[in-house]
């Protein structure tokens, strides 16, 4: 009967799961095209996208790799380092 009541108290306790948390870094800045809408766009288009995308991406791993040296107390890379 212990069983009973523990598997009980576990269902009560699992039912109602807190919303998930936002863990992702990237913010969408627009929304995602249509499905499908590549093959009616042009090919400087694409490429446009393509090399944007692209360039967002290695500056959100280049932002993660700097604080993860941060957080180690490692020597950042020469190249990392923006001196805008």
């Amino acid at each position: 009967m212990a069983t009973v009541h523990e598997l009980a108290a576990a269902g009560k306790r699992f039912s109602n799961l807190p919303a998930p948390l936002e863990t992702s870094d990237v913010e969408a800045v627009e929304p995602r095209p249509e499905p499908g809408s590549a093959i009616f766009a042009s090919p400087d288009q694409m490429r446009h996208d393509y090399l944007t995308a692209k360039a967002f991406r290695q500056e959100v791993r280049r932002q993660r790799r700097v604080k993860r040296k941060a957080g180690r107390g490692q020597p950042q890379s020469l190249h990392d380092i923006e001196f805008r």
